[in-house]
């Protein structure tokens, strides 16, 4: 049945596959059955779609706007291809109704999926959501699910994008002109992020230099992930040679952003977070605010967020999951992920705690704090240079029983060395992966004092694509992190480990 239905494309945040194997049939199939979904289990009577740069996201989109007319929901189309920060933020714009992004992050050009909202911007995933979440539109898709016989809505056009920009600006504390004078470089690797992006710095007058901004589902460079060399080089020389403040790189659908300094030295995340999270906490003053960093986030980074007067709380990866875990908790006001993603709980119209994300405000307020004090960031980066990081790598494994085999032995491996490991967020959710430290506590705050040889490695299953686990490594020195990565592949070979996989 798998193979005729391709229910491997639900998956744990959201929806992801080859376009190949999600026919115009079962395309239609899986819209029918979340017409189900919205009308009866979420009791919505509309929906916003977006698509964003990929090629076969107009046909998939018109596929899902016919099946949700005909089940007499009210279908609002941003017509264009659509970051997916801007469809949250259109959603936000219809907290009453549903919404789906059409597209694939930074997957490969052939791929298509969805990420999928219910009202309010709730995410729908696995185990999320009424009745299951993506659970239960699995159980419709599978059973072909109809809905009953309605008179049949309406299909309207809508255009977020001046609103948005006008929202960022102003959230970012960026006055119209406000940047003029500040150069600075972003690529877009051919994704959606161009448009909006574009738009705002130019309200904001920065002396913007926008590479591959038109959107081109062919991908040109490569898969649109701003962590693979090749794909971000000509960027990069760029940089190098425009004379910037930093530079800022997308991927596909503009909800990933990475940040260098105009000499093309590269700031991870959550020291980016920690540079800006002074400005956020003007707007969330006072005490008892938490903010989650995701366990891949460097320990000294998460020090200085501490230092704001924030609680740093550990939490798991996956867009939907951080999500649902921040609504859960009403004292947080915000999330990274060391892999380049920014969430916070947002308001407009009066409705608080949207959260979600919005790359074009992260964007705008990281040129401002850089701007307005860039010794901070020079700072900050002198930081991260005292540690050594390994950003995420994977191996694909022949079955899911040698890739649990391989990640067992390497916790048991690090274990023997004095690791201590973590599997469970505070609240008792399961983390979906293996934090492990050495010489550092798993609760940080402002007076932590790492020992002088520490060490953390992550390890997590892939929750979007097949067969693959991933590890990351931050520690003391270069030394302790290359003889850590290279005892994790002596490790995993042993289980039939393939090849070192980036992306």
């Amino acid at each position: 049945m798998d193979g005729d239905l391709n229910l491997s494309m639900f998956r744990a945040y959201d929806i992801r596959t080859p376009s190949a194997k999600l026919t115009p049939d079962l395309a239609a199939r899986l819209a029918r059955a979340e017409a189900v979904y919205f009308r009866h289990t979420l009791g919505v009577g509309g929906v916003v779609l977006a698509h964003d740069a990929r090629q076969t996201g107009p046909a998939y989109l018109s596929i899902a706007a016919e099946e949700f007319v005909a089940a007499g929901l009210e279908v609002v189309v941003i017509p264009c291809a659509c970051s997916t920060p801007m469809l949250y933020f259109a959603a936000m714009q219809h907290p009453e109704w549903a919404a789906i992004m059409i597209g694939a992050s930074h997957n490969p050009p052939g791929d298509t999926g969805q990420k999928i909202l219910g009202p309010d911007v709730f995410p729908v995933a696995r185990g999320i959501g009424p009745e299951g979440g993506l659970d239960r539109i699995q159980e419709l898709y599978e059973a072909d699910a109809r809905p009953p016989r309605s008179a049949r809505g309406r299909i309207m056009a809508h255009d977020p994008a001046d609103a948005y920009v006008q929202y960022s600006l102003g959230l970012a504390g960026v006055r119209p002109g406000g940047l003029r004078g500040i150069r600075v470089v972003h690529d877009y690797l051919y994704g959606a992020a161009g448009r909006d992006l574009m738009l705002g710095f130019a309200r904001a007058g920065a002396d913007l230099v926008p590479l591959h901004f038109t959107a081109d589902g062919a991908f040109p460079l490569g898969a649109p992930n701003p962590v693979i060399p090749h794909v971000t080089a000509p960027g990069q020389e760029t940089l190098r040679e425009a004379g910037a403040l930093l530079g800022t790189f997308f991927d596909g659908d503009g909800d990933r952003i990475d940040f260098y300094r105009g000499d093309g030295a590269y700031l991870s995340s959550s020291f980016v977070y920690a540079g800006i999270l002074p400005l956020i906490r003007e707007r969330f003053a006072g005490p008892g605010w938490v903010v989650f960093a995701d366990l891949k986030c460097n320990p000294l980074a998460l020090i200085r967020m501490a230092a704001t007067g924030v609680s740093v709380r550990v939490i798991r990866n996956g867009h939907s999951q951080i999500k649902f875990s921040m609504i859960q908790e009403p004292s947080a006001i915000g999330t990274v992920e060391e892999s380049a993603h920014f969430y916070e709980a947002f308001t407009l119209g009066g409705r608080t705690r949207y959260c979600t994300e919005n790359s074009l405000y992260t964007a705008l307020l990281v040129t401002r704090a850089w701007a307005e004090d860039p010794a901070r960031f020079d700072e900050l980066l002198d930081v991260q240079a005292t540690t050594c990081r390994a950003r995420e790598w994977g191996y694909r494994f022949p079955s899911d029983t040698a890739r649990a085999e391989a990640l067992r032995a390497v916790e048991e491996h690090f274990a023997a060395q004095g690791a201590r490991a973590m599997h469970e967020m505070d609240n008792g959710m399961d983390l979906e992966a293996t934090l492990m430290r050495r010489g550092l506590p798993f609760s940080i705050d402002a007076s932590t004092t790492p020992g002088d040889d520490w060490l953390q490695v992550c390890q997590r299953i892939s929750q979007s694509e097949d067969g693959l686990a991933r590890w990351e490594i931050v520690g003391a020195s270069p030394s302790i992190v290359n003889t850590a990565r290279q005892e994790i592949a002596e490790c995993v070979r042993r289980f039939g480990a393939g090849e070192e996989y980036r992306g």
